[in-house]
């Protein structure tokens, strides 16, 4: 006789938004919050599970509830093939499912899934340059970043609290020399003998010509790798005739459908994985048996996230034995007091965020914080801050015509 079944009997899907400082990137500003999208689950039987992903998934979601109620979270592969929409949509179904599933057996997802590499995952700083925050509410670096002393005074922030040594600098924003110049004082201040990694990220927007030209002006300072100097797979290649920086992206490989045209090519030497890119903590578990197969080294990409996102994360890299680079991480930048899970924010130590022994995914949902970030999307559209964009480029316009849209004003790219 077969197991007996576990089923799901609810569902419950809720858009929430998340306060979010005026970082900068290659486009523009953030905007004074994004939205994510929770999805909850529960069990005939009384198990619960959460998952996170980005926002503008509800509908998707909601779209396969008709099959997602009534079926066994154990059974995943079937929900792999019954699920219709994005990877994006999938990966908080697939979370939730996991962290019910594993509740059920009495083990944290990682060991759920086939066990822990790891017991304590490391990761890199999120560093930008940015404008101060409106109201001082977020956790850390309130204050502005707009030039390269103000850059490594963030960086001294992020060390000091949470014990990083990777550093990664989003780049793109300013003229590529301001870039060079930030790099050369992060290495000075964060020596490489000292143990510390700086990596650099400015999303695509330099020509072939300026990527060749900045790996040239920072190869002196050792990069760990150069993140998304430029748009395609073959542009990358291009650019690894001209320097033996290691290549990463998580833009021209950010899918397995790019696997292909990147063996063929040789583009990116570094995967920056995402379980909510690649669509799930199996995903990105299979993300790095594809980099044993090929070579390649693997990290793992980070964008605005909650708790829940965070913890799905660690137990995707503590799973994962291909993991050799410290994982992005956006979550010092959410709010001390603006996460949804019990027990306020999943804390770093020395760069490192520990496994939890709980079954699942060690995180339960507030349901008051739930709400309230939940009644915030309510409140109308976030600010995009296009007036903090006009005091450093008075001449800005949007691309697409809007002066509300996002990432005001979505500069196009190549940019420089």
């Amino acid at each position: 006789m077969g197991q007996p079944q576990m089923k799901i009997s609810k569902l419950i899907v809720t858009p929430v938004a998340t306060h979010d400082q005026p970082l900068l990137n290659s486009t523009g500003v953030h905007e004074s919050y994004r939205e994510r999208t929770i999805v909850q689950i529960e069990t005939s039987d009384g198990y619960t599970g959460v998952g996170e992903t980005h926002g503008g998934k509800a509908s998707e979601v909601e779209a396969n509830r008709d099959w997602i109620v009534g079926h066994d979270p154990r059974q995943m592969t079937k929900a792999r093939l019954l699920w219709k929409g994005t990877p994006q949509g999938w990966s908080p179904v697939e979370t939730a499912m996991l962290d019910a599933a594993a509740k059920e057996a009495g083990m944290p997802v990682c060991d759920y899934i086939g066990g822990r590499a790891r017991d304590k995952v490391e990761w890199a700083a999120y560093l930008f340059y940015k404008f101060a925050d409106e109201n001082s509410q977020g956790e850390i670096a309130n204050g502005e970043a707009l030039d390269p002393e103000g850059f490594v005074k963030q960086a001294e922030e992020f060390v000091e609290r949470y014990g990083f040594k990777a550093l990664k600098i989003k780049g793109g924003f300013f003229e590529p020399d301001i870039d060079i110049e930030t790099f050369r004082l992060l290495r000075k201040r964060f020596p490489k003998q000292d143990g510390y990694e700086i990596r650099i990220d400015p999303n695509a927007v330099w020509t072939i010509e300026t990527s060749i030209w900045v790996a040239k002006a920072i190869e002196e300072y050792e990069p760990q790798y150069l993140e998304d100097p430029t748009d395609s797979i073959a542009d990358h290649a291009e650019l690894k005739k001209h320097t033996d920086i290691p290549t990463a992206s998580n833009m021209c490989v950010s899918a397995f459908s790019h696997v292909k045209p990147n063996a063929q090519l040789g583009g990116i030497d570094v995967i920056l994985g995402d379980h909510h890119h690649w669509g799930g903590i199996l995903a990105y578990k299979e993300t790095g048996v594809l980099c044993r197969v090929m070579g390649w080294g693997l990290s793992g990409h980070s964008n605005n996230s909650l708790g829940v996102s965070q913890a799905a994360m660690l137990h995707a890299c503590a799973a994962t034995p291909e993991l050799n680079f410290q994982a992005d991480t956006h979550y010092p930048w959410t709010d001390t007091d603006g996460d949804i899970i019990k027990g306020g924010k999943l804390q770093f130590k020395d760069g490192f965020m520990e496994v939890p022994d709980a079954p699942g995914l060690g995180v339960e949902i507030d349901e008051d914080a739930l709400a309230e970030r939940a009644e915030a999307l309510k409140m109308g559209p976030p600010s995009n801050r296009s007036e903090m964009i006009l005091s450093l480029d008075p001449k800005a316009k949007p691309r697409d015509g809007s002066w509300t849209g996002f990432n005001f004003p979505n500069y196009s790219k190549p940019r420089w």
